[in-house]
């Protein structure tokens, strides 16, 4: 009874350490307090910072496309590390798409913009999920069903909020 007692104690503490560094990392990854222009993030105008988005599904990992094997979506340009992955995306696109317009998944749950990188992520029932970094990547795998439900219904309302500014 001690013992699990210590073991729960310590988990808590390291969820609060966890937590903590995730708030510093989300602020230094340029936390945004505006709604973004466009519900893709893509400043550059391509999906995912080039990598190839069918690869996360099909061979669980991250893998750079190719700027000689892209398709248009939307006015967002994706890269491919193969043929076979381009036809796969073409289709089916929303099939493979990252939820929240490719933003921190973490970031969105609690209601903030933030920037990914593209080696933080996970596919939850069949949906690609991206973070910031490691320890977003952390805390949202501590509760992802929760996380998916918060970011969901925030996703929403800024998907809303940003089709009334146009």
């Amino acid at each position: 009874m001690v013992i699990e007692m210590l073991k729960l104690n310590i988990l808590v503490k390291w969820q609060k350490v966890l937590a903590c560094c995730a708030l510093l990392m989300l602020t230094a990854c340029g936390k945004s307090y505006i709604t973004p222009d466009t519900t893709v993030n893509a400043p550059t105008g391509i999906g995912v910072m080039g990598y190839d988005v069918v690869a996360y599904h099909t061979q669980q990992k991250a893998i750079a496309g190719s700027a000689n094997i892209r398709a248009e979506h939307n006015g967002t340009a994706y890269f491919f590390a193969s043929d076979e992955n381009l036809q796969s995306f073409r289709a089916s696109p929303e099939q493979y798409l990252p939820a929240y317009g490719g933003y921190c998944a973490y970031a969105m749950s609690q209601g903030n913009v933030v920037d990914i990188n593209p080696r933080n992520w996970a596919v939850e029932d069949g949906q690609l999920y991206l973070n910031a970094n490691i320890f977003a990547q952390g805390l949202w795998s501590l509760d992802k069903q929760g996380h998916i439900k918060s970011a969901n219904n925030k996703w929403t309302h800024l998907q809303e909020s940003v089709l009334e500014q146009k």
